[in-house]
């Protein structure tokens, strides 16, 4: 059942105060202003504005979900999501009046006075965006993979570098108390030094991918290593029990495959299997075999050269003349463009 709290604003006056009490429930639902808070977890929510719709902007339009997890002696923000704070001029995203508050004020009815662990999963402006209104909470340490291009928080919102201490994905763990551990993973190709964080807590696996496995992701060798790797991490540290009971977490709704999707926004692990054999297969070309279980479905006509963040690659489809859609194998799914010519 969803329960509902709408803050209604008047001219002048202050934002209505968050209340968390009908997230009891996994599943459960309130809207706070922008966002819609749901309860995936013991301690464990989906702040999503993907209910916001400025058309005009090019991320803020599609929205973005940010992760919270709360341990017992910490809690952990996994991405930032778009800054309604201050706006992003290039992205043409607008600043709300009540941004800030309205973003404090879910952070503090979730988490109380824990210390935070705010990691990003990569530095794009959709993913860092809130960053500023966190700087001035007490007790917030804000982290980014030492892979990532920090400077761009400085590009994107102005603020300085400095605010984000470097880890290394693969080695860093955050240790949230009471048992509550998120491991860090690499998987390289929608940025240098995306992050994968890792939590099994009360016979679930939670997986947040960020954008690592979105649409559009660049099926070269490298994303196709990585996220094999990330496969073969799973086996070799979970059980049979415990990877049926994962769930992968992704930034945006729209990446979700209708078949995987149901009403839920997660997928299971065999979209993580399915998504390291399509990569793999579009780097080796196998995807043109007969009876693969490759299956291309065209989206728009393109005479452009290859995709700029996501389509073609070393050994895989693109090039001039091509068509653009997505790749499918199973649940997983990838943007490109594939030569009219096979």
């Amino acid at each position: 059942m969803c329960s509902f709290l709408l803050a209604g604003f008047a001219f002048g006056q202050e934002i209505a105060p968050f209340d968390a009490s009908g997230l009891v429930k996994l599943g459960d639902k309130i809207q706070y202003g922008i966002y819609t808070i749901c309860k995936i977890g013991d301690g464990i929510y989906q702040i999503s504005d993907h209910e916001l719709h400025q058309t005009e902007a090019r991320l803020g339009a599609t929205g973005s979900a940010i992760y919270l997890i709360r341990g017992k002696k910490k809690a952990m923000i996994v991405d930032l999501g778009n800054n309604y704070k201050d706006g992003y001029a290039g992205d043409n995203l607008k600043p709300r009046e009540h941004g800030a508050k309205e973003f404090l004020a879910v952070v503090n009815g979730l988490t109380g006075n824990l210390p935070i662990e705010a990691a990003t999963t990569h530095m794009h402006v959709d993913h860092d965006g809130m960053t500023g209104t966190l700087i001035n909470r007490k007790g917030v340490t804000f982290w980014a993979s030492d892979k990532e291009n920090v400077a761009d928080i400085k590009t994107q919102h102005g603020i300085d570098l400095s605010v984000y201490t470097p880890f290394t994905a693969g080695e860093k763990s955050f240790d949230l108390g009471g048992g509550c551990i998120v491991n860090t993973f690499l998987v390289r190709g929608h940025t240098n030094g995306g992050t994968v964080f890792i939590l099994k807590k009360d016979g679930s696996v939670f997986v947040f991918t960020g954008d690592a496995l979105i649409p559009g992701i660049r099926p070269t060798e490298q994303v196709a290593e990585d996220v094999q790797k990330l496969v073969d991490y799973i086996f070799a540290n979970f059980s049979p029990y415990e990877r049926y009971a994962i769930r992968v977490y992704p930034a945006h709704a729209h990446t979700i495959s209708e078949e995987a999707k149901a009403d839920v926004v997660f997928q299971d692990w065999r979209f993580l299997q399915d998504m390291a054999t399509l990569t793999k297969g579009i780097v080796a070309g196998t995807w043109q075999e007969k009876g693969s279980g490759f299956h291309f479905e065209e989206e728009i006509k393109s005479d452009s050269k290859g995709p700029q963040g996501g389509q073609g690659g070393p050994g895989g489809p693109g090039g001039q003349g091509g068509v653009s859609g997505y790749m499918f194998y199973g649940v997983a799914k990838v943007k490109m463009t594939v030569n009219q010519t096979k």
